[in-house]
């Protein structure tokens, strides 16, 4: 958005700007986050899936996960993402990724790292897997090493990120965003410069999973938007090198499309490029390892289908009740100011997570967000969004 370049996104997605937004992925034929396992090396504080070494009940076996992945070859999903837990500790996490491939869709790894030696990179790039994202929650070892519960975290985590670039591997970084690690979260760009990373997603803490018991960490407004700006300011002084995306509240980049347009048409054409990356159930969907399936990882209490009673093209039609609330979100936030926002189309109302969470209904506001609707219609001339 601020340079007009991306990295790893393009590579993947094909060209797209503010002119030409992203098609990449359509409600129906939705990115696929596929989490294989409640199984976790680490113990982290913000999971939100509550993954750990001992996992939970319900996780399918082999028998359900490779009919899961016959489904996804017949639905030809533009991108299926194996997470968890920590995918790499399923025993057949190899045969999945393989059937996958056979099948001929494109596979990209959500990973601590940890596991990633370079053996295994090797066999990841043999594979032929698009990219790996590589947890990293700051480049200070002893922050990362607390939120990941371990003291050799950082250290392995950055091992296996120099493993899959020298086994040729697209690798890029992924940061959950709190109060303890935010002042120095624009610092993770010179770390992924020297290592050689194309790509950094900065998440937006989330109160889903472990998440729930995280509340006062979440960051402040002030803390966010001081962190906005240094980014956009890193940005530009990098051209875009790395690639810098932020996940888990679209208001983030409503506030940085008004930072740095020009114009009112520039402005909304930057709204334009925000809207189309899509969110929870629009243009992304979860499968959870019990073979629930979900509006996205970030959502737990509302199942849009169940792969043990219905296949993956039954769930993801027009005429599901529980997928159409997320096609139209806008419609059912009733927060006062969410869903009075002007931009609620493009922002979707943040974080349903951070919504339940906070204030005891998910419908309700997001309150880390940190826009205020009023001044900006004001400022762009704007009454809605279309």
């Amino acid at each position: 958005m601020v340079t007009g370049r991306a990295t790893v996104s393009q590579k993947i997605k094909g060209a797209y700007n503010r002119e030409k937004p992203s098609r990449f992925s359509e409600p129906f034929r939705p990115v696929v986050f596929w989490n294989i396992t409640y199984r976790c090396n680490l113990r982290c504080i913000h999971c939100y899936i509550s993954a750990s070494p001992e996992g939970l009940p319900g996780e399918l076996d082999r028998g359900y996960t490779m009919r899961i992945a016959d489904q996804l070859i017949d639905l030809n999903p533009p991108l299926v993402t194996l997470t968890g837990g920590e995918p790499m500790v399923r025993k057949d996490f190899w045969d999945i990724v393989g059937r996958l491939r056979d099948g001929g869709l494109r596979v990209a790894v959500s990973t601590n790292g940890t596991l990633i030696n370079r053996e295994s990179a090797v066999r990841l790039a043999r594979l032929g897997i698009s990219y790996v994202g590589i947890s990293l929650d700051s480049p200070l070892p002893a922050i990362h090493n607390m939120f990941r519960g371990s003291g050799d975290a950082f250290k392995r985590a950055v091992d296996g990120v120099r493993n899959s670039i020298e086994a040729g591997l697209d690798v890029g970084l992924r940061m959950t965003i709190t109060a303890l690690n935010i002042s120095e979260a624009p610092d993770l760009v010179e770390l992924a410069r020297d290592m050689g990373v194309k790509r950094i997603a900065y998440y937006l803490l989330d109160l889903t999973g472990r998440g729930r018991f995280a509340a006062d960490i979440m960051p402040t407004g002030d803390q966010l938007r001081s962190f906005l700006d240094r980014l956009i300011e890193i940005s530009t002084e990098y051209s875009g090198d790395p690639e810098i995306v932020l996940v888990r509240g679209n208001f983030m980049g409503i506030y940085v499309a008004d930072k740095i347009s020009r114009s009112r048409e520039e402005f909304l054409s930057l709204l334009n490029m925000t809207s189309s990356q899509g969110d929870c159930g629009r243009k992304a969907v979860s499968i959870y390892p019990d073979g629930k399936v979900e509006p996205c990882q970030f959502i737990y209490w509302i199942d849009i289908g169940d792969l043990k009673l219905q296949t993956l093209k039954e769930i993801l039609k027009p005429d599901n009740p529980n997928l159409r609330i997320f096609l139209e979100i806008y419609r059912h936030l009733r927060g006062s100011r969410c869903s009075k926002c002007p931009f609620k189309q493009i922002c979707g109302g943040g974080s349903r997570g951070r919504a339940l969470a906070l204030t005891g209904d998910p419908w309700g506001d997001d309150p880390a967000c940190i826009i205020d609707p009023d001044e900006l219609s004001a400022k762009w001339k704007l009454r809605a969004i279309p």
